[in-house]
């Protein structure tokens, strides 16, 4: 195409670091300590999950991570998964993420930062759509001309959301009044009602996802094969302290009953420390929490559907994947993310979507993992990363990824059943616009 641009490699590791932080610090860590509580049956039991979802992801990232090393690339795992398990596997890896999870997670975000805003201006359900939709908008335009931009913008967020954290954290483990028992025993009851360590384990490593979006940074990055694998061991480590903390100084300022019971367990934190205006503060923090994750989706999203549209999967592939002369940002792939996920949030599909993603989202990361075992035994390709203590890292994460998947499963099979449906209902748009559409035409790719 005439007045072409291209993606610049200037995305700096700290730039990577800040992008992965802030695409992970949404408000899952305010939400889910009390459900990890419930299900781990004692404080000291609900810490250690939290301590090895940490792990967990970590072992999980790590390996992608050698993938990465590889072939960096726009479409993030994706591409991994096409390059080493063959067009088809690869196209429905990029039809659940390109058309399925993002626009979905962007639609469910935005109605979540909507909701926090409404907790200071009152709306009702349309205005609460309205503000939704400006939001999606406004971040798009925001986008659409200067990538570097958008990752000072990152940078700036991951401040935003991580500092009043370690305030808190800090705060509560000065100023806390006379701390409450922590059972750090690791036993709990496992008679009690609800008790259930998978469950705990499951809500606690929810709390982690969306550190692979940081693999769709690979074409961009100024170093990616030396600083992919940093940027997600130093975000990771970071974020694991973080929230095993934040869960200390919750257990410690909390009598327990509260803590099992609290709907918000970031607003009592801070209404423990700040009295009433600790409600007001958390309910800031969380809107914040939440603009700058959907920030990171919406630039995992436009390269999940760029990667999609370099490879002819997708009708309008030619349009979308121009890059802008001027600005040299993915304009097009910018206004399709957008736009679908508008059609999302205001159709209210989004909600259905975001109970299908879960399961498809640990499918594919196991097809990735699996790929690291191929690629070694193989030894015909050069990295210029290892994960670690091979085979112990790659295996821990494999296993986490499949208790993922098997707990998923398992707690809604019918829904299951209906994501492979929707997912297949992909197949036909792959083969019409290979065998129709774009048929005898090379592959516009940059990997």
């Amino acid at each position: 195409m005439e007045n072409e641009g291209k993606l610049q490699q200037n995305i700096t590791l700290v730039q990577a670091i800040a992008f992965c932080v802030a695409q992970v610090i949404g408000t899952g860590i305010f939400l889910k300590p009390t459900p990890v509580l419930q299900s781990a049956g004692s404080t000291g039991m609900a810490l250690l999950m939290w301590v090895l979802a940490g792990v967990i992801t970590m072992c999980t990232a790590l390996t992608i991570a050698e993938l990465a090393s590889y072939n960096p690339s726009v479409g993030g795992m994706t591409a991994y998964i096409t390059q080493y398990n063959g067009k088809r596997i690869g196209f429905l890896s990029g039809w659940f993420f390109a058309i399925l999870n993002d626009p979905g997670t962007l639609a469910a975000n935005s109605i979540a930062t909507a909701t926090f805003l409404s907790a200071i201006i009152p709306m009702n359900d349309w205005q609460l759509r309205v503000c939704a939709f400006l939001i999606i908008l406004l971040l798009c335009l925001s986008q659409m001309f200067s990538v570097q931009g958008t990752m000072q913008t990152q940078l700036v967020g991951s401040f935003i959301q991580a500092t009043p954290l370690v305030a808190v954290i800090i705060a509560g483990l000065i100023m806390g009044g006379a701390p409450h028992d922590i059972n750090f025993s690791l036993i709990g009851d496992p008679d009690s009602p609800g008790v259930s360590l998978g469950l705990a384990l499951l809500s606690a490593m929810w709390v982690y996802d969306g550190w692979q979006a940081t693999a769709n940074l690979g074409e961009e990055m100024a170093n990616p094969k030396r600083d992919f694998p940093r940027a997600i061991f130093a975000s990771l480590t970071f974020l694991t302290v973080l929230f095993v903390m934040f869960n200390l100084v919750g257990f410690n300022l909390m009598p327990i009953d509260e803590a099992l019971t609290t709907d918000n367990f970031g607003a009592s934190i801070s209404t423990a420390l700040f009295g009433n205006v600790g409600n007001f503060i958390m309910a800031l923090l969380m809107m914040a929490c939440s603009l700058f994750t959907m920030n990171a989706e919406v630039v995992q999203a436009t390269r999940d559907i760029l990667y999609q549209a370099r490879h002819n999967n997708i009708p309008g592939s030619k349009w979308i994947r121009h890059i802008h002369p001027k600005y040299n940002t993915p304009m097009n792939a910018i206004i399709t993310q957008g736009t679908l996920s508008i059609l999302l949030m205001l159709t209210g599909t989004f909600e259905s979507i975001s109970l299908l993603i879960i399961f498809f989202t640990w499918i594919f990361t196991i097809i990735a993992l699996f790929d690291v075992f191929k690629l070694r035994r193989q030894n015909k390709l050069q990295r210029t990363f290892s994960v670690p203590l091979y085979p112990i890292i790659p295996l821990i994460g494999l296993v986490g990824a499949a208790f993922m998947l098997i707990s998923s499963i398992s707690s809604d099979p019918g829904r299951f059943v209906i994501g492979i449906i929707v997912l297949a209902i992909g197949l036909p748009v792959y083969y019409f616009c290979h065998k129709v559409l774009y048929k005898g035409e090379e592959d516009a790719t940059a990997d």
